[in-house]
């Protein structure tokens, strides 16, 4: 072995020693290291001062999860023999790695064994293939030992059987020999089944494709069983068609798909079943839900109604109240206005006759003129009669204004003048216009057209017009005292028209914030409203268009653009062909809330 090792090239050697997949190590007759390769160093991760002197089995099987026979090892080189056995150890990445490890003795010229070449090399590859090879190998074992499959072997188109497995014997009950009779196959198959496998049969001269058909067969205690025939085509050189194939049990398989197809059936029909249900009573809740639409839209109207009512009454009855009040000792105050004036012109002249004829009064009467200031009375008390005059006229006024808004003795649908209700609410709401601390006056621009009196409920128009100036003046309010820039005076545009068609039209305009889309398609809805909490309650608008259409047969649309003002426009004929009450339910149709966006008249 020495004599062999001395005549290596030394090139040759030096290769080995530098492989990377080849650990070599040096040994004494006892396996302590006495050189090893970089690989073998690489391997141990240690220096190579502390590999020598170590035994190479013991380093090696640093890593290994198992221990392994050493004393074989020392046998062997007790002995003086080679030795081979596989290691396995663990990777710094934690995964099984595999080394074949192989010592080869190196003998002195006497013939004995005083050193070892250890040479270990990685079989990872090698390993991981057996184990797979081994688990298929099990994974098909089972695979046969579980299927019930026989092998077959047949020629020509009748396919006469040369060879059929040991297996149709328990599948089928058949004796081997009987297969081997002419048509016999054919013969045991199912009527229904057979046309099919007969054309996969006789395509197999034509095209020579391989096929797999499922059919039943007839065992020999007169059972059908499902069976899957696989078959491979070949063609002999004499073109004699050969045929190789499987013949597999599939009963238990078939039985469970045709019972799943009659579950599959009932399913569909319970399917159909439910499904018919539900359409029925989803149509059944969906006519319970209109009819709860319906009732509460009838009840929310009900509901404006009664508030709208409420509030109409009792604003009347408040403002008829103080009219009436007011109206006794106003009258009282105004018809004696003139007599007063009268008697005081009497005395006055009465007065100026007594001076005239006694020119020089007493000196006790003289200092008694002087005091009252007779000269200042005589000349300021007519302007203060005159001044009263005009007080008592301005409070009347007041209070026909006042009537004239409530309309208590106008409660019936009758003809009246748009303009005499419009200035009725202005008067009311006169105080509102006017300037305050933190908000410029309100200035009224008024367009009156030339209209005939108008056939309306002149109490609740003149409602519509206190709901639409007074949410003009808040929007108004607001925009001033909330935003410091806004520096256009704020104004109201007021004005009527009639059309050819005899609809009477009262645009209310302002010059305020204007409304978002999303805020005038809700504008007339029911208690949506956009005011702080306790300053409105959503009902302003939503009354008006109902009494604009519902009541008048009209139309109240509404017209905004953000930063450029807010219109609103009503439109009522001036004659009503049928009575409010008929026409109802046509002008609601008619009267369908419309928004446009525009830029209203500043």
């Amino acid at each position: 072995m020495l004599d062999d090792s001395l005549k290596l090239p030394l090139t040759m050697f030096t290769a080995l020693s530098e492989r990377s997949d080849l650990l070599m190590a040096l040994t004494d007759r006892t396996g302590r290291i006495e050189w090893v390769n970089q690989a073998f160093i690489e391997y141990t991760g240690l220096a190579i001062d502390l590999l020598i002197g170590k035994k190479f089995f013991t380093v090696l099987a640093a890593n290994s999860p198992e221990n392994f026979q050493q004393a074989y090892i020392r046998e062997q080189m007790i002995k003086g023999e080679s030795f081979k056995f596989e290691i396995s150890y663990l990777s710094p990445e934690q995964k099984e790695r595999w080394l074949l490890v192989d010592g080869e003795p190196i003998q002195d010229a006497e013939g004995i064994t005083n050193k070892y070449a250890v040479m270990s090399s990685d079989i990872t590859v090698r390993k991981l293939t057996e184990i797979d090879l081994e688990q298929t190998r099990q994974r098909l074992k089972r695979l046969v030992e579980g299927v019930k499959l026989v092998p077959w072997e047949a020629v020509d188109i009748n396919r006469k059987f040369t060879y059929v497995g040991p297996q149709a014997i328990e599948l089928f009950g058949y004796e081997l020999v009987q297969w081997y009779k002419p048509n016999f196959w054919y013969s045991h198959i199912h009527p229904e089944d057979l046309p099919e496998v007969v054309s996969h049969h006789q395509d197999v001269l034509l095209n020579q494709d391989d096929y797999i058909v499922e059919y039943r067969f007839l065992t020999a205690d007169g059972r059908w069983v499902w069976v899957k025939d696989i078959v491979t085509v070949a063609r002999s050189p004499e073109n004699v068609t050969q045929l190789f194939g499987f013949l597999l049990d599939i009963s238990q398989r078939k039985q469970a798909e045709i019972s799943l197809q009659a579950a599959l059936k009932q399913l569909a029909q319970t399917n159909q079943e439910l499904e018919f249900r539900v359409q029925q009573r989803t149509l059944a809740l969906h006519q319970e839900k209109e009819k709860l639409k319906q009732t509460l839209e009838q009840l929310q109207k009900i509901q404006i109604k009664l508030i709208q009512s409420e509030k109409m009454s009792s604003l009347g009855q408040l403002v008829a109240g103080i009219a009436h009040e007011i109206n006794n000792p106003v009258n009282f105050i105004y018809g004696n206005i003139c007599y007063a004036t009268e008697y005081t012109q009497d005395l006055l002249h009465l007065l100026q006759c007594y001076q005239q004829h006694y020119p020089h009064p007493a000196p006790t009467l003289k200092a008694e003129l002087e005091s009252v200031e007779l000269d200042f009375i005589i000349e300021d008390l007519p302007k203060l009669l005159s001044s009263m005059n005009v007080g008592a006229e301005r409070i009347r006024e007041i209070v026909l204004s006042l009537r004239n808004f409530s309309r208590l003795d106008e409660a019936e649908f009758k003809a009246v003048d748009i303009h005499q209700g419009i200035e009725s609410t202005l008067m009311i709401l006169h105080n509102r216009l006017k300037p305050k601390p933190d908000c410029s006056e309100i200035q009224v621009i008024k367009e009156y057209g030339k209209l005939p009196l108008v056939e309306c409920y002149a109490g609740q128009l003149n409602q519509v017009f206190m709901n639409l100036i007074a949410n003009a003046i808040d929007a108004l309010e607001e925009v001033v005292i909330n935003n410091p820039k806004f520096h256009h005076k704020p104004q109201i545009y007021i004005s009527t028209e009639i059309t050819h068609q005899q609809q009477v039209v009262i645009r209310i305009a302002d010059n305020g914030p204007g409304m978002s889309e999303e805020i005038i398609s809700r504008v007339f809805d029911p208690f949506f409203t956009t005011k702080p909490i306790g300053k409105g309650t959503g009902l302003g608008l939503s009354i008006s268009y109902q009494i604009i259409v519902e009541k008048h047969q009209g139309q109240l649309k509404c017209s905004s653009l953000l930063g450029q003002g807010t219109e609103l426009i009503i439109s009522i004929p001036v004659k009503h062909i049928n009575s409010p009450e008929q026409g109802a339910e046509g002008a609601e149709e008619q009267g369908r809330i419309t928004v446009t966006q525009s830029t209203v008249n500043n």
